[in-house]
C-alpha cells in the first residue's frame, strides 16, 4: 500500500510547498491538493514545480466548478509539467456549499458525473487531430487535440462515497476516491465490492480499479490531546451544515444517533456538546488517532484493503504555525513508507 499526503488548507502555497518538499524527503509516494479554499490544479501545479520524485494529484476538484474539456485539458498540461506523475480525481464537491458558493442545485449528480468523467478521460487520452465525439445527456464534446499527450495517461478517479456514486465509479473511472473518515470496514466491505460489481455490469475488469482511501490523521505524542482534536474535526464536518458525504458515511457505519446529535448541535455552534457525544469507536473505526506507534499500527490495518492511504492532517491545538507543527507526521511518513 501506498503513502499519499493531503495538502491545500495551509496559510500559504509558499507552507504547502515546504511540506511538500518535507514530505517527498521522508519517502511519501504521493501528493494531493483540493478545490477548497484554493484551486486544486493551481495549487498542484506548485507542488510539482516543487518536488521531483512523488506523484502529485488533486483530491478533488469539483466537477460543478469546473467544465469537463478544460479539467482534461488542465489534466494534460499538469501530466507534462511533472513528467508523468499528475493523477485526475474529481467529484460532486459538497453539495450544500455548491449552492453557497455558486447558486448550483447538485443535489441530482449521477448522470453529470457519467458525462463529465467520461468526456475528461477523452481528453487526457486524446491523440493529436483525432476525432473526439460524446453526447450525454448532461455533458458533450466534439473536438481535436494540438498535439499528442504526455504518456502515461493520467488516470482519473472519482469521488465517491453513497451507493450510488460508488457503482458509477466502477462503471467510468479508473478508480474510486474514497473520502477522509473511511474505516477499513467502510472500504472493505461497502466501497469494493460495490464499484467492482459496477465495473462488472459495464464489462470492465474489476481487478483493474484502484482504491486510493483519505484518511484523517490525528498524531499527537499526548494521546488524549489527539483524541480531543479528532472529536473536534468530525464535529466540524457538521458546521455549518452538515458535509453529506460525511454523514453518510457515518450513516452507513452505523452511527445515526451521533450523526443526528451532530446535526442538531454544530449548526447551532455547540461545539463542545457535540465533542462530549463523540463516540469512542467512531474515533477508533473512522480516524487515525493517536501517537506514531498507534497511528502506524492503524495504518497497517488499511494494508489490502486500500491501494494507497491518503493521510489528512488534523490540526492540534498547541499548533505553532511552523514546520514543528508536522515533526510527528514527518516521522509517521517515513515509517509508514519504507
Amino acid at each position: 500500500m501506498k503513502i499519499g499526503m493531503m495538502l491545500g488548507f495551509e496559510d500559504s502555497i509558499k507552507t504547502i510547498t515546504t511540506i511538500a518538499r518535507a514530505a517527498e524527503g521522508a519517502g511519501i509516494n504521493s501528493l494531493y491538493t483540493v478545490d477548497a479554499g484554493r484551486s486544486a490544479t493551481i495549487t498542484a501545479a506548485a507542488v510539482i514545480n516543487a518536488t521531483s520524485r512523488a506523484q502529485v494529484g488533486t483530491y478533488i476538484v469539483n466537477a460543478y466548478a469546473r467544465a469537463p474539456w478544460m479539467t482534461g485539458l488542465e489534466a494534460r498540461d499538469l501530466n507534462e509539467i511533472s513528467g508523468g506523475r499528475f493523477v485526475l480525481g474529481v467529484g460532486t464537491g459538497n453539495l450544500h456549499f455548491n449552492d453557497y458558493y455558486m447558486g448550483i442545485d447538485s443535489r441530482i449528480a449521477k448522470a453529470k458525473m457519467r458525462d463529465f468523467v467520461e468526456v475528461v478521460r477523452l481528453v487526457v487520452s486524446g491523440r493529436a487531430a483525432e476525432r473526439v465525439r460524446y453526447q450525454g445527456e448532461v455533458h458533450r464534446i466534439r473536438w481535436r487535440a494540438t498535439w499528442n499527450p504526455t504518456t502515461p495517461t493520467p488516470p482519473v478517479y472519482l469521488s465517491a462515497s453513497g451507493p450510488n456514486m460508488v457503482r458509477l465509479a466502477g462503471e467510468v473511472s479508473d478508480g474510486v476516491g474514497v473520502g477522509i473518515m473511511s474505516s477499513v470496514e467502510f472500504v472493505r466491505d461497502i466501497v469494493r465490492p460495490n464499484a467492482q460489481a459496477g465495473a462488472e455490469a459495464a464489462g470492465r475488469d474489476p481487478q483493474a480499479l484502484r482504491f486510493p482511501t483519505a484518511a484523517t490523521v490525528s498524531v499527537n505524542r499526548d494521546v488524549e490531546a489527539a483524541r480531543n482534536a479528532s472529536r473536534a474535526a468530525i464535529c466540524k464536518l457538521y458546521h455549518p451544515i452538515p458535509h453529506p458525504y460525511y454523514d453518510s458515511q457515518l450513516r452507513q457505519m452505523g452511527f445515526a444517533e451521533f450523526a443526528d446529535q451532530a446535526t442538531r448541535l454544530m449548526p447551532a455552534g455547540k461545539l463542545r456538546e457535540a465533542m462530549a457525544l463523540v463516540p469512542d469507536e467512531v474515533i477508533d473505526r473512522m480516524t487515525i488517532t493517536g501517537n506514531v506507534e498507534q497511528c502506524a499500527r492503524r495504518i497497517e490495518a488499511y494494508v489490502g484493503v486500500a491501494d494507497e492511504l491518503i493521510l489528512a492532517r488534523t490540526g492540534q491545538r498547541k499548533d505553532t504555525g511552523t514546520m514543528a507543527d508536522y515533526e510527528d507526521l514527518l516521522q509517521l511518513i517515513g515509517a509508514s513508507a519504507e
